[in-house]
């Protein structure tokens, strides 16, 4: 007779013998007794017999007797042990003709018997068949043994009995345990050495080697087949040394070390503004701050403590910037104009010296953001009591010795750098007539005396402080001259730059008839027969003066900034005023 199943893909296979045996003991076994499940009757905890698997709580509770080693682990089990009934031993039977028969028709009925199954949903049946015993194959060899994947300190466990495993984590703990030392170190150098005696480690594998024993001991067989397979894809891992006891020494030794290392970032500082110096300006370094985090030091150091791994430790703070830099600081003292007019070889000292006086006023002046600049109230009426010395000066027209004389030149100097530097002028008055040191319209007049006054002025218009060099000083062209030269420092003005320039728009005819003066002081004559021709007809000019605006080397924008009128002069003569 021809017996044949078929598969789920609707395919007739051929059933092999030896398992269709194989799944007619298991469906045999599908129920109750006839699985040969004999019932236990004690109690609960007379069922928890040694070596039984715990239960899935993984906490485990088994009588001291019930151990071989001094950590606690289960004795070589036996199959009844293990918490199954070993099937009763076939009783034996006549090998005779009529035995062998019936064996055979047995057989074959249940053969019969497991086909008809299989027709019914038996194909399912063998498949949990098969699955069950891919689990008890993984599982069984590593009853008594620690599972694959499981480590302690180092040592793979995976195989060893109990006491091998406990022998391989001893041996090798106490040789660690005093060799072990680590090195803190701190920039190249050793800051201290933590030995075991200083953390007061002690080492009690026991409970470690608990834990690492449930790795898939815990639960039924499924559920340890499951641990099984996540130990593969995730081993486990423990360590013996604990830090024991109080470790107040290690705290103590690391938050000295924290204070040695911990520092604050300082800002760069702006400390002196210093005209005398080429760059005017002091200042300080930044420097950066430190902190270290001592947690993850002890986190590392039990850890190796714990591995008992000597080596080194490098203390690596935390780098603490500071707010300001000094790259960045200085953009806030950046040169924004730099002018000087030449002083006249003709210049008496004198007027060099009342230029010079003028500046000692000026320089190293800062000029806050929003606030205004009057060089009048800044310098102070040019007297003797106040250190000016008598010299020619430019006076409505005329030239006259007077205190101060060459304090022009250092006004004029002064608002063409505030017009370079971007600043707003408020009050500016030109010259009646040209002067030596600067083109028309380029120049700015200043005078106090008495109830006459003329003021320059110009406001800080930027956000920053403007801070103000101004000196005499030699000619770098020309080390026999020297020049009047006016510096402005303040916020940085990136790619733009401000330039001045200035030109004639309109040409006013010299008057034709001269002009005559009594010379009353006799400066120049004395009778009334006498005269002097002092000036000579000049033409007058109407002046436009501009800001030149440039982003780059590109001009941007041209502002007007004044237009000036310098009125035609007749000539001047002087006739005496004394009869003979």
């Amino acid at each position: 007779m021809h017996l044949a199943g078929r598969t789920r893909s609707g395919k007739s296979d051929h059933v092999i013998p030896q398992r269709v045996e194989e799944a007619a003991q298991y469906m045999q076994a599908s129920s109750g007794s006839r699985r040969g499940y004999v019932p236990d009757v004690r109690s609960r905890e007379d069922r928890a017999a040694p070596g039984q698997t715990p239960s899935a709580d993984r906490n485990i509770n088994i009588p001291q007797d019930a151990f071989s080693s001094p950590y606690g682990f289960p004795q070589q089990m036996t199959g009844a042990q293990r918490g199954y009934q070993m099937p009763p031993p076939v009783s034996p039977v006549s090998a005779g003709p009529a035995a062998k028969g019936h064996s055979s028709i047995l057989k074959t009925f249940l053969i019969l018997l497991v086909l008809a199954g299989l027709g019914t949903g038996g194909y399912f049946a063998y498949n949990s068949y098969a699955h069950q015993k891919t689990i008890q194959d993984k599982v069984t060899p590593y009853d008594n043994l620690f599972c694959p994947g499981v480590y302690v300190d180092g040592i793979s466990l995976g195989g060893m009995t109990p006491e091998q495993a406990m022998n391989s984590v001893q041996s090798q703990i106490q040789q660690r345990h005093d060799a072990w030392s680590v090195r803190l170190m701190y920039n190249g150098s050793e800051v201290t050495v933590i030995n075991s005696d200083m953390l007061g480690l002690s080492v009690d594998p026991t409970s470690v080697m608990n834990e690492a024993w449930r790795q898939g001991h815990t639960g039924d067989q499924e559920q340890r087949y499951n641990q099984m397979l996540l130990l593969e894809q995730e081993p486990y891992s423990a360590f013996t040394a604990r830090p024991d006891g109080n470790t107040q020494v290690i705290d103590q030794v690391l938050d000295e070390i924290k204070r040695r290392i911990d520092v604050q970032p300082t800002d760069a500082v702006m400390t002196a503004f210093d005209p005398s110096l080429d760059y005017p300006f002091v200042i300080s370094d930044e420097s950066y701050g430190y902190q270290l985090d001592i947690q993850p030091v002890k986190e590392h150091l039990y850890q190796m403590a714990s591995t008992l791994e000597s080596g080194t430790i490098d203390l690596l703070p935390a780098r603490l910037e500071p707010s300001v830099h000094k790259a960045d600081l200085m953009k806030h003292y950046m040169l924004r104009s730099s002018v000087y007019t030449n002083i006249d070889r003709h210049s008496t000292e004198n007027r060099t010296m009342n230029i010079q006086h003028a500046f000692d006023f000026i320089n190293g002046y800062v000029l806050q953001p929003g606030s205004t600049f009057s060089f009048n109230r800044v310098v102070g009426e040019r007297t003797e009591a106040r250190g000016f010395l008598p010299a020619i000066e430019y006076v409505y027209g005329e030239h006259v010795e007077g205190f101060g004389g060459g304090v022009c030149q250092a006004s004029t100097t002064l608002y063409q750098a505030a017009v370079c530097a971007g600043l707003q002028i408020v009050k500016r008055e030109p010259h009646s007539d040209s002067v030596t040191y600067a083109e028309y319209g380029m120049d700015a007049t200043v005078y106090w005396v008495g109830k006459r006054v003329i003021d320059l002025t110009f406001k800080n218009n930027t956000e920053e402080p403007i801070y103000i060099v101004a000196a005499v000083r030699p000619d770098p062209g020309n080390k026999k001259r020297q020049i009047a030269k006016v510096m402005m420092y303040g916020q940085d003005m990136g790619n733009v730059h401000y330039e001045m320039t200035s030109e004639r728009i309109e040409t006013l005819p010299a008057p034709f008839e001269p002009e005559y003066v009594k010379d009353t002081n006799g400066t120049y004559v004395t009778y009334k027969d006498q005269q002097q021709s002092v000036s000579k007809a000049k033409e007058g000019y109407v002046v436009n003066s501009y800001r030149l605006t440039y982003t780059g080397t590109v001009l941007t924008d041209k502002k007007l900034l004044f237009t000036d009128t310098y009125s035609p002069k007749a000539e001047r003569i002087y006739v005496g005023v004394k009869s003979r």
